[in-house]
């Protein structure tokens, strides 16, 4: 039953954002708790993709596979996250993106979940406002890692005077 909701402004626009968080098959190289992620299947519509991604979560002896059916807005203004099986009894997530100018926009995060193991679900409450903060703030600094590489990378060389 923890529930929780976040919005922030970054310093990158609503398509990066979206690209980057779409991007399940690299969470387990920045999201804390996660080991594995990978994309399963995808099936594409007129104005959304859909895409089942099995993510494995966990700390020391607490190791879980759960399975995800994400939802993918073509005009990549959402992403929707519901539980298909795993260690929860649900799991819904939702990430809204909307461009403020040229070089930001705003993130919208919420997520809400129940466990189905009441020991681990009682240590992921104690532990949830912090392990959230952990999660956002992973993003926004993937976010930095990847789109300041490429502004370096795509700035013409000058020569010295």
């Amino acid at each position: 039953m923890p529930k929780q909701e976040e919005k922030q402004i970054v310093s990158y626009t609503k398509d990066q954002m979206f690209d980057l968080v779409s991007n399940i098959d690299e969470y387990k190289e920045f999201l804390p708790w996660c080991n594995d992620s990978k994309i399963i299947s995808r099936e594409r519509f007129d104005d959304h993709e859909v895409v089942i991604a099995d993510l494995e979560i966990g700390y020391d002896q607490f190791v879980y596979t759960y399975r995800s059916e994400v939802k993918l807005a073509k005009d990549k203004s959402f992403i929707n996250v519901k539980n298909l099986d795993g260690p929860f009894k649900y799991l819904t997530n939702e990430w809204k993106f909307a461009d403020l100018d040229e070089n930001n926009s705003e993130i919208e995060f919420m997520i809400d979940f129940e466990l189905n193991l009441s020991l681990l679900d009682v240590l992921m409450k104690k532990f949830f406002n912090l392990a959230f903060q952990r999660m956002v703030s992973a993003f926004i600094d993937r976010a930095k890692e990847i789109y300041l590489s490429l502004i370096h990378i795509s700035e013409p060389t000058r020569p010295r005077l």
